[in-house]
């Protein structure tokens, strides 16, 4: 469980820490930049999922119970500490109930900031998670987030299949039946030309936050956070440093 979050040993008392949660079939690696860029004012805390990366030949999670628990417990060590969450798409829902289990028992975030996501109380209107290796690959590629040379590859992709197919288990099987706001202040980014969560679905986000509610948008698909990453990055980082308007859309 403690491999579960990437770069805890640089956190020191005061320190701002920005957890990075990843989108279905992501690493940390995707957030490496992102630990340079805010080097000199908050510690980036990447979380890293069993089955992928340097952890590649241990098991995945399938259900969103167990990972949130696991990372409850290592976070709310930092309850002393101002902390920001990120998560894009699937990794906006596992911010938001980490986010929401650690206001349960005292804690509230700075700052909750999901990404290319549709809100937790709607169900995925076309899963993939169960349909049979040819399909799901094919269903996998609309995302444009599995780089070419896996999807063209039939061994790699066979290497890879099941980490991505635990991702989506978890992510399309996963919905909250009740909205359940937050206390911290909420924004949402979301792309442009994002297929899978438009910008009606990422306003939606708005029902969740108690207060606070703010939402911007990126020229881009889906993953627009890497196709504009450092606007997306000056945009988190205004964010932490609080210079942005507290104004409600």
């Amino acid at each position: 469980m403690e491999k579960l979050i990437k770069n805890r040993e640089k956190i020191h008392n005061g320190d701002k820490v920005l957890f990075c949660f990843p989108f279905a079939g992501g690493g940390a690696a995707a957030f490496n930049s992102w630990v340079t860029f805010f080097a000199t004012d908050t510690v980036v805390c990447t979380i890293q999922l069993p089955g992928r990366e340097e952890r590649i030949m241990e098991k995945p999670y399938t259900d969103m119970r167990i990972l949130v628990e696991d990372l409850y417990k290592l976070i709310h060590q930092y309850d002393n500490h101002q902390l920001y969450f990120f998560g894009h798409s699937m990794g906006a829902k596992i911010a938001y109930e980490v986010a929401k289990k650690l206001e349960s028992e005292g804690k509230t975030l700075e700052h909750l900031i999901v990404s290319g996501s549709r809100v937790p109380h709607l169900p995925e209107q076309n899963p993939i998670y169960h349909l049979n290796d040819e399909e799901f690959e094919q269903g996998i590629a609309r995302f444009d987030g599995t780089p070419q040379e896996i999807l063209e590859n039939k061994e790699l992709m066979s290497f890879f299949l099941p980490m991505l197919r635990a991702d989506f288990i978890m992510d399309e099987t996963y919905y909250t039946q009740k909205i359940e706001k937050l206390s911290c202040p909420i924004t949402a980014l979301g792309g442009t030309f994002d297929k899978e969560a438009d910008e009606h679905a990422v306003l939606q986000w708005k029902e969740y936050a108690l207060k606070n509610f703010q939402a911007y948008f990126f020229e881009g698909g889906h993953f627009f956070i890497r196709e504009k990453e450092q606007e997306v990055l000056k945009k988190i980082a205004a964010i932490i440093m609080d210079k942005n308007e507290n104004t409600d859309i």
